[in-house]
């Protein structure tokens, strides 16, 4: 039988962590239009901490926007597959007939948001061989997992 893949995603950045996305997004934009506003009494100090400020907040929003690139979640009807990593890659995949359990855990902004932390556990370990925080549709992918599982036991 030709695998097929029925589930393909990177974690959500807005829709996991909305409150840090607009930290990070907001305060170049206030900073930057503070300094534009007061060009004319802007103290060194401030048009130090005006420039500084904003590079932090796009900083932290580039490499949380790489981080978030670079981890994929891929399910077929087969194996789950979890990769991460740019210059290191971390990558395990997980049979579908050697899954023992899925969990789901939601906070109540990623429930609105429609996202979750999905936990994959094997047979072969007690622990979760797969964690991935911020997957869009974290049910969806454990009812497409749960159905491909039960056609193999079949």
């Amino acid at each position: 039988m030709e695998e097929n893949t029925l589930y393909d995603s990177s974690p959500a950045m807005f829709r996991n962590s909305p409150f840090w996305f607009v930290i990070d997004f907001i305060i170049p934009i206030v900073s930057w239009g503070s300094l534009f506003f007061w060009w004319s009494q802007v103290h060194q100090f401030w048009f130090l901490l005006g420039v500084v400020v904003p590079i932090f907040g796009l900083g932290s929003l580039f490499f949380w926007w790489l981080q978030v690139v670079n981890t994929r979640l891929t399910v077929s009807n087969e194996r789950v597959g979890f990769r991460r990593g740019i210059l290191s890659k971390n990558i395990r995949e997980v049979f579908l007939s050697d899954i023992r359990s899925v969990e789901i855990d939601q906070t109540i902004i990623q429930r609105i948001m429609g996202t979750g932390r999905v936990e994959i556990s094997s047979a072969a370990s007690s622990d979760a061989e797969i964690i991935i925080d911020g997957i869009p549709d974290a049910y969806e992918v454990k009812k497409i997992i749960d159905e491909h599982r039960r056609h193999l036991k079949k």
